[in-house]
């Protein structure tokens, strides 16, 4: 019982006061071109303070698949008043793209510049990479 707790307490690390860790996956259903994701919100107490599930039509990829989740992660922390945030994703090309200075001219750059834009309007907002193991346990490594 033990390892499992201790396995159970490595798999979210709370953000330092007064940030709010966004946490999302999202996956793709490629023949209906439909994605569906689930976020959720955390102080440093680990109270969800905000949770939101959306389905989207019309997603061409899985690159697309993430980068539109990411937007929609954004704009979730604005409605909901929040201006300090930390968001954690598995998608080491998203975070890359997001980090990057130069403009993105993939095929997902409406979604990245798009992205970038909303999240100046934070006072602070850090995105995250978190390696998922295999047993779901998160190995985060920060990517600011």
């Amino acid at each position: 019982m033990r390892d499992y707790l201790s396995k159970e307490l490595k798999r979210w690390k709370p953000p330092k006061p007064p940030s709010l860790k966004i946490s999302f996956d999202a996956a793709l259903q490629s023949y209906t071109k439909k994605s569906c994701m689930g976020i959720v919100g955390r102080n440093s107490e680990r109270t969800v303070l905000g949770l939101r599930m959306i389905i989207n039509n019309h997603i061409p990829t899985p690159l697309a698949t993430e980068a539109l989740a990411c937007l929609q992660v954004i704009q979730m922390g604005l409605d909901l008043g929040f201006r300090d945030v930390v968001i954690e994703r598995d998608s080491l090309t998203i975070v890359k793209k997001l980090h990057a200075q130069n403009e993105d001219g993939s095929v997902i750059s409406a979604y990245i510049t798009n992205a970038k834009s909303l999240s100046e309007i934070y006072y602070r907002c850090n995105f995250k990479h978190v390696f998922l193991a295999a047993d779901g346990c998160d190995c985060s490594r920060d990517r600011e």
